[in-house]
């Protein structure tokens, strides 16, 4: 029968503590990084809606001769968008805005100013952000410029 040294014993038992203190340190990363991930979807889903919507708003904006009945059209639109079932932003918090054409030909623009939700904002205690803005901006094509 063979004794193995004293010194191979107490390393075994100092590799066994070492691997969980790892495995601790990975699982702590592991959960930090997937929570992470889920606080970015809000955002990114928040910031699609306010693309899409300031994006067809400036659309519908130019679609009309009339500068009040574009901008009647343009915010609806956008609101339409932003209310909408598939932009699933709860608790998003948008604000429109429309200038339109000054005159014929001129351009006009769009504006959605959006601030998206900060998941587990109280267990990292982090404030939301200030409000981002997406602007379009808006030409009629020439041939509606000429219209009376």
């Amino acid at each position: 029968m063979q004794v193995e040294p004293m010194d191979s014993v107490v390393r075994k038992k100092g590799e066994q503590g070492q691997a969980m203190a790892e495995t601790a340190i990975f699982a702590v990363l592991a959960v930090i990084t997937i929570f992470g991930i889920l606080a970015l979807i809000p955002f990114h889903r928040t910031r699609t809606a306010a693309i899409s919507a300031t994006y067809a708003c400036a659309q519908f904006l130019s679609q009309s001769p009339d500068p009040s009945k574009a901008t009647y059209n343009a915010r609806k639109i956008a609101e339409e968008i932003l209310d909408g079932d598939w932009s699933a932003t709860f608790g998003a918090e948008y604000q429109i805005r429309v200038y339109p054409p000054a005159g014929r030909g001129m351009p006009g623009q769009c504006e959605v100013q959006w601030s998206a939700p900060v998941l587990f904002s109280g267990l990292l205690g982090i404030n939301s952000g200030a409000p981002t803005s997406q602007v379009f901006v808006s030409r009629s094509e020439a041939w509606k410029a000429k219209w009376p």
